[in-house]
């Protein structure tokens, strides 16, 4: 039986570099095409442990569907009909064509990938899914919106309303999209305020609870605590992201509060219904 294909999913700037590289340390093919620390100078344009090939395609399918990151219409919900389009069917194609080749090169064993960009085409991923009878499991990034969206405005020169937009798009998405599938929120804060815990959680999520202690190990490795960034208290976020961002925490180690999740998801959908009338 093959293993469930898994998603990890969180805003840019967002902590999902490092928790691709845990689970890969816990099992998780991530194949050859995986820029890696050793890659990245050749490839500045990506970041570390994303599959060249997918944020390739992702990055073409978000600018054809007036999504990309980088424009105020980020945020904006994507029309069904946008998914038959002969564009983005070719290149759900040349997607299918990688999750096919990967899988079969993994032989079994647990595959996944990285890019902040799914989020945002999980009915292409899906769709993809579906027609090969697998399954997906989900890991969610989370980080203070308040920091995420200071540091991606800066880094993406975008304003800071836009980068919040997408912030809180991006997990309403990664919360609709994942509904009734395995999925479990890891807090980038807490490697560095419970980071047992935290490990002990994200292990056992992969099926591997005696790699624990070497997930903790790495993520000592890769973290220095005296590089955390002063909460960015100066930003006033909205009251809805600051909601999204309470009801993710309230889900943190594998918690479902079914009853808050449905009521913000319930809200999202009347705030699109209300922007689209």
């Amino acid at each position: 039986m093959t293993a469930p294909v898994t998603f990890i999913l969180g805003m840019h700037n967002s902590g999902t570099s490092l928790l691709a590289r845990l689970a890969a340390l816990l099992g998780l093919e991530l194949g050859p095409e995986v820029l890696t620390r050793d890659s990245f100078e050749a490839k500045p344009a990506y970041d570390y442990w994303e599959h060249a090939g997918i944020v390739e395609l992702q990055d073409e399918a978000l600018h054809l569907l007036n999504r990309h990151w980088s424009t105020p219409q980020s945020h904006l919900p994507i029309p069904q009909d946008a998914w038959d389009g002969p564009e983005i069917t070719r290149i759900a194609g040349a997607l299918g064509a990688i999750l096919d080749r990967e899988l079969a090169a993994a032989a079994g064993r647990p595959w996944g990938f990285k890019d902040p960009r799914t989020v945002r085409l999980l009915p292409l991923w899906r769709r993809l899914l579906a027609r090969r009878g697998l399954a997906a499991r989900y890991l969610i990034s989370l980080r203070d919106p308040a920091i995420v969206t200071a540091s991606f405005a800066d880094k993406g020169r975008v304003t800071p309303a836009d980068a919040e937009a997408l912030w809180r798009r991006s997990y309403l998405e990664a919360l609709s999209f994942s509904e009734g599938a395995p999925r479990l929120v890891v807090d980038y804060d807490a490697w560095l305020d419970q980071p047992e815990r935290q490990a002990a959680a994200l292990a056992a999520f992969l099926g591997q609870p005696q790699a624990a202690d070497d997930a903790l190990a790495a993520v000592r490795d890769a973290i220095d605590p005296s590089l955390r960034r002063t909460r960015a208290s100066q930003l006033r976020l909205a009251p809805f992201t600051v909601a999204t961002a309470e009801c993710l925490r309230a889900m943190i180690g594998g918690r479902e509060p079914a009853a808050r999740i449905a009521a913000l998801l319930d809200r999202a959908a009347a705030t699109d219904r209300r922007s689209t009338a």
